[in-house]
């Protein structure tokens, strides 16, 4: 584990050394004229995936109401962590913001020891969507609902293969989860993308992925892969015949996703709260409400203190979870 570690770390130094000179370039620091330039949004995945998606739809209002170009640059790598660790070293004068996912700030600092971040090196904005996982299988898998995938995998003990967007992303916790309900065992195959994971799924590399509802959406809808269950305790509208995980085993279940966006930790509060009041009248308008109707997203409670509350609940729950499923990152 020390050298997987080492790694680990590695690789973010190296990608901070690469990139971070491209945050630093000198820009005006006023809040007053605030923005004056171009914004930097920065996904940490790859394109195609749900929080590449939400930043461009996102940047496209944003860039509406502030007249200013909204930048989305993918970071890619290490589970967000290459994206998050380039952005709490950027200047803080509002003109870099980080789009992440709900894991990058509840389970990474769970799971990783070096973690070069931390929670603390950033302000939250504002969550921007919630949404359920998708439980999908492969179209050759013989199962067409949870109780039949559950017995294929028992019968099949570890040689079904689950994907993952990586170690500790959303995607792999999901299904952490999920074992850890039904006492089921799957062998994780983490890649450096959702995408990459759904493309090995489809080609049946892998057996199961249980993926953002959004990024799934069209290859349920082309008979691509089949969905099993949704990990919400409510059907999802955009999936209407497929039952959730707790009609299936009749058991509480509930796990749904999250993307927000954050700043480093020194941007000033006047800038924060002109970035949460636009994200807030981006949410309301009708093209974000078309958006998120097709993906199968919902708008969340927006703001600094819902969200700052939301990472402190989870960071708990997730500490357990980790511990329970004795999970290591390799």
């Amino acid at each position: 584990m020390c050298k997987a570690r080492s790694v680990f770390t590695r690789l973010i130094f190296r990608s901070i050394a690469a990139c971070t000179s491209c945050f630093l370039i000198g820009a005006p620091a006023l809040a007053g004229n605030w923005p004056s330039q171009p914004v930097r949004l920065i996904s940490p995945f790859p394109a195609g995936g749900t929080a590449d998606i939400l930043s461009r739809s996102l940047g496209q209002e944003l860039n509406e109401q502030w007249k200013q170009t909204i930048v989305v640059e993918n970071k890619v790598g290490a589970g967000g962590a290459v994206a998050a660790s380039q952005v709490a070293r950027a200047r803080p004068d509002g003109y870099t913001m980080l789009m992440v996912s709900g894991s990058m700030l509840t389970v990474n600092p769970n799971l990783y020891n070096d973690l070069p971040y931390r929670v603390g090196d950033f302000k939250n904005v504002s969550i921007v969507s919630t949404g359920p996982f998708v439980v999908a299988a492969n179209k050759k898998v013989p199962a067409n609902n949870l109780v039949e995938l559950l017995s294929y995998i028992r019968q099949n003990k570890s040689g079904v293969n689950f994907g993952s967007s990586g170690v500790g992303s959303q995607t792999h916790m999901a299904s952490e989860m999920l074992m850890h309900t039904t006492g089921s065992k799957m062998t994780h195959i983490p890649y450096s993308g959702e995408t990459l994971a759904l493309t090995d799924l489809i080609a049946g590399q892998i057996q199961v992925v249980t993926g953002n509802l959004a990024a799934l959406m069209p290859f349920i809808k082309s008979g691509d892969v089949k969905a099993i269950a949704v990990t919400s305790s409510e059907r999802s509208a955009a999936l209407a015949d497929v039952p959730t995980v707790k009609e299936q085993l009749d058991k509480e279940f509930d796990s749904q996703g999250w993307f927000g966006v954050v700043v480093p930790k020194g941007t000033p509060d006047e800038i924060v709260e002109k970035m949460e009041q636009g994200i807030k009248t981006a949410m309301a308008s009708e093209r974000m409400k078309n958006k998120f109707q097709d993906l199968g997203l919902t708008a969340a409670e927006q703001g600094q203190e819902y969200m700052t509350q939301k990472i402190t609940n989870e960071l708990a729950s997730w500490k357990t979870i980790i511990a329970e499923q004795k999970i290591n990152p390799k």
